[in-house]
Parts: structure tokens; sequence; C-alpha cells
């Protein structure tokens, strides 16, 4: 279709409207431009997950007792009785602040002294010290990580026991292995093994039950167990705790049963740690 342009009597005027018209045509035309297609093929990247480092000082909160914080934090009890200045029986209470940076170990803090008698919701949190039910001069050293190969099934039963300096171990459950250690990221402190709810949970190691309840995050009802003064164990994502705090077990003794409180399937999550810190289970217990 052909535009008729009429043109003005004054000829100067005649480019500037050309110009104004091809500058609006311009504009239009960018306007309608489609815009390019999304790449579909675009590869998607997360940052990998990082172990979140522990903040200088923790407020103690109901429940909490001196090993479940230093399971929470992956620090050696002693030393945070020690620069914290704790009394023998690691009393701590509701809403005292802990240090919690133990490279500082050697300048303990100021003895914490309440400053009125503690009341009923601040009542002490004691986690009484045990000894080895063996006392042994032989002293367990940190076992080194090793490569295991890959097994469909893991468990234990009478003869399956390891030696770790003056501990027995054993398997907590029979199950598939889920997940293994690994010492980057989060969630990877342990190994995840497979079972029903309900199935029996035993301990892996004589020792003392130093925590029952459901205060760390992701955890679900957790088990912890001291065993010396190096090895402490947990267990998570239990459906029903059946030994209490405070309670010595044996060597397979049933100490809960296996669910998915803080999880999304049955199964147990397993830890060991060594003056503090996470190792390899796979390293300690009967292959």
């Amino acid at each position: 279709m052909s535009v008729l342009l009429l043109m003005p009597k004054n000829s100067w005027l005649a480019p500037t409207l050309v110009a104004l018209l091809m500058t609006g045509c311009a504009s239009v035309s960018k306007k309608e431009a489609t815009p390019p297609a999304p790449n579909t093929n675009a590869v998607k990247t997360e940052k990998p997950k990082l172990t979140q480092a522990a903040p200088p000082t923790y407020r103690v909160k109901a429940g909490d007792t001196l090993y479940s914080i230093s399971v929470r934090f992956d620090k050696d009890y002693r030393e945070l009785a020690k620069i914290n200045n704790l009394d023998e029986k690691f009393t701590i209470y509701v809403d005292q602040q802990l240090r919690l940076d133990t490279a500082d170990a050697d300048t303990p803090a100021p003895a914490t002294v309440p400053a009125t008698k503690p009341i009923p919701s601040n009542k002490p949190i004691v986690a009484t010290p045990i000894k080895d039910p063996t006392p042994s001069t032989t002293v367990a050293k940190k076992p080194a990580e090793t490569v295991v190969k890959n097994t469909p099934s893991v468990g234990t039963n009478v003869q399956a026991i390891s030696k770790s300096g003056s501990l027995t171990w054993s398997w907590p459950i029979t199950g598939q292995l889920l997940k293994r250690f690994s010492s980057e990221g989060v969630g990877s402190k342990g190994i995840d093994i497979a079972g029903k709810r309900g199935d029996i949970v035993k301990a892996s190691a004589d020792g003392v039950v130093v925590y029952a309840g459901e205060g760390l995050v992701g955890y679900g009802k957790l088990i912890i167990l001291r065993h010396n003064d190096e090895y402490i164990t947990a267990y998570a994502h239990n459906d029903r705790l059946i030994a209490s705090e405070g309670q010595r077990v044996k060597l397979g003794q049933t100490i809960a049963e296996v669910g998915s409180t803080g999880t999304d399937r049955d199964k147990l999550h397993f830890e060991i740690r060594y003056k503090g810190k996470p190792i390899d289970p796979l390293t300690i217990l009967p292959n």
C-alpha cells in the first residue's frame, strides 16, 4: 500500500518530516523485535555446601548437655569444659554463654557463678564424668581413613566385632549402607544405614548415655554414648529412645528403635567422634 505525502509549501520542511517518519519506523521495529529464545541447554550450577564455622560462643538451651553441644559444633567436650572453667560434673545452665573457640584452650574463662539460685527453668544440666569400665594403659590412636570395598549390606552378630585401643566395637544395626562418610560438606559426618521402623538399635561399644533427646536440628531423636575420654558415638533419627541419660550400657545392648525423625525415610545415621572430630565409622567397625 503506497503512502501519499502532501508536501508543505515550505520546501525546507520536507527533509525534517522524512527524518521524523524514519525515526518512528525504527522505534516500532525495535518494539516489535522478537526476543531471542532462551538457551534450554544451559547447565545450572550450584555452589558446593561447606561446613559452617562454629560461632565464638553458644547460649545453652534447655535439654543441652556438654556432650550434645560438642557434637553440634565438632568440639572435644574436655576442651569445652577447660576453656569455660566448668566443674568436674560439667554442670551448665540454661542461658549460660559458652565459649567455643578451643584453639585458645590455654586461657580458661572465669568460673561461671549464677547471679541467683537457679530457678526450676534454670536447673543445672549435669553430665556426669565416667571412667572406662576396664581401665587400660593403652592409648587409643586415631585410625587412618582407608578406602573400603562396596558391600551390599552391613551388620553385626556376636562374632562381628573389632577392637580399637581398649574398646570392642560392633555394628549398631544390620542393613543396606545408604551413605558413606565424607570429610567435606554438611550432613556427611557419619554413615546412613537402612532399616525398618522398630528395628533394634544396639550400642556399638560399652559406654554411658550422655544425651537422649531431640535438641539437635537434623538428627531427630538422638542418643549419644560416651565410651571413654576419646570416643563418642551418635545414633540419630530414632523412632523411640529406650536408653536414658546416665544409663550405663554394654556392647550390643538395645538403646533405641529405628525411625525417620528428622529425615525422609527409616534409617539410622551413625557417627563416631574421636576427640570431638567425626571420623569414618568404617575404619573402626568390623568389615
